[in-house]
């Protein structure tokens, strides 16, 4: 017996999302139906569009060459819109932020966690005996406007931050 899925609720596209799309379909004609859409696929994740740069910012504070950003990326892909991610296996949550040797992968892992946590992006707490057992991801626009009040952020990254935000619409809140 054939099943069929179920219908995603029709929501008209705001004006905006139709020209863009338009234009997308204009440029690459055909090409839709090869395209990622987070409302008819499994497996997405909503993500701050500001992401980016606080990515940026987070490597700035905390020394390059350590991709620490790279495990909050990861992070954020494997909470599901809930800021909330279970650390069911340390050593596939090491691997997928970058860092496959064995032995060391997952110390590397958890000392970047301590990173994000001393900087206050994510707070960790225990399931049983593992001491990363659950993290929760903070509001990064609340994190970063801490920072800056803290006189941790740069005047540039702020004036790059501030721009990306006004362009999205976001509203920074105030600390």
């Amino acid at each position: 017996m054939a099943t069929t899925a179920a219908k995603i609720p029709f929501r008209p596209l705001p004006k905006v999302a139709v020209r863009r799309q338009g234009l997308r379909d204009q440029l690459w004609p055909g090409e839709g139906d090869k395209l990622w859409h987070r409302t008819t696929e499994d497996g997405y994740s909503t993500i701050p569009r500001t992401l980016p740069l606080v990515m940026t910012l987070i490597d700035d504070l905390k020394g390059k060459g350590k991709d620490i950003s790279r495990v909050y990326f990861d992070l954020w892909c494997r909470q599901i819109d809930d800021s909330f991610v279970d650390v069911s296996d340390e050593e596939s949550f090491a691997y997928s932020s970058g860092y496959p040797t064995p032995g060391r992968n997952v110390r590397s892992w958890r000392e970047r966690i301590d990173m994000l946590q001393e900087l206050g992006f994510v707070s960790v707490q225990p399931n049983g005996s593992r001491r990363y057992g659950y993290i929760l991801l903070f509001h990064p626009h609340r994190v970063v406007c801490a920072l800056r009040s803290e006189n941790k952020v740069s005047d540039a990254w702020w004036g790059a931050f501030s721009k990306r935000a006004s362009e999205i619409g976001a509203i920074l809140p105030t600390v």
